[in-house]
């Protein structure tokens, strides 16, 4: 996935921010992965795969570890589905190719958000999938963390959308969902999305403190927020009494368009 990508697996709390978002997001990865008509003995790929937990939950949905493919520039968090018996490839969405036809389902999650490609890179996506195939796409809208009623707290995370922009990553892409799909002529189009709420000390809030903290020198050299409003809000993220919105995350699915389109 070309590009100047931050947030990578060789940071040490990285594992445990991934698995956070693995709860937060999982459950809306698999309904709509279900919506988009998950059968048994569908060929899958997970590009962007993460610590694996989507394509080992769909493994065990088509009936084979073999039927599955998960792809990610770093593979460290995937060595244990390889030994499960998925297929584990380091693939460049945006430079690799794979041959047409070759899956009924694609899935991805905040990973199209991130890529200054994102929409030629949507382009290809269907000529992976075979004439029936599905795509499913996870990505983050911060929208609603823009009204944030605690102001350190909403500095902070416009500091963490504003210095992630900086790379190329759009978290108002998701928002137009699911209109990149019905513009490329996907067919039984759905949307689906959740927002959760940040409870200080819970699991959602750990994640953004994580995402925050990761982000701090970042934000600091970039001159998007004083240190002060950074470390006022990592506070407000671990405070038991601290309650405000959160970014949401938004899933987009389709059948391939019809060869004709």
């Amino acid at each position: 996935m070309s590009g100047t990508y931050v947030l990578t697996q060789d940071w040490p709390e990285e594992r445990e921010r991934l698995a956070l978002l693995e709860a937060m997001v999982d459950p809306l990865s698999r309904r709509a992965i279900e919506s988009a008509g998950l059968r048994p003995g569908m060929r899958c790929l997970e590009f962007g795969a993460g610590s694996g937990s989507v394509a080992r939950w769909l493994a065990g949905k088509v009936g084979s570890p073999g039927l599955v493919t998960a792809t990610d520039l770093d593979l460290g968090a995937l060595a244990p589905l390889a030994a499960e018996g998925i297929e584990v490839l380091r693939h460049d969405v945006v430079a690799d190719d794979f041959p047409p036809g070759s899956f009924d389902l694609i899935h991805s999650r905040a990973v199209l958000e991130h890529l200054p490609a994102r929409e030629a890179v949507l382009d290809r996506l269907a000529g992976w999938l075979a004439p029936h195939g599905v795509l499913v796409v996870t990505d983050c809208l911060a929208a609603p963390v823009l009204a944030a009623a605690d102001p350190d707290y909403r500095a902070a995370m416009r500091a963490w959308i504003d210095v992630l922009a900086l790379t190329g990553t759009d978290y108002d892409w998701a928002g137009g969902f699911p209109s990149p799909l019905e513009a490329r002529g996907y067919r039984e189009v759905g949307v689906d999305r959740i927002d959760p709420t940040v409870r200080g000390g819970g699991p959602v809030a750990r994640f953004w403190m994580l995402t925050v903290d990761r982000l701090s020198d970042r934000i600091h050299r970039a001159g998007l927020a004083p240190d002060d409003t950074i470390r006022a809000a990592l506070a407000r993220l671990a405070d038991p009494a601290f309650v405000d919105v959160a970014p949401a995350f938004v899933a987009a699915w389709g059948r391939r368009p019809d060869r004709g389109r």
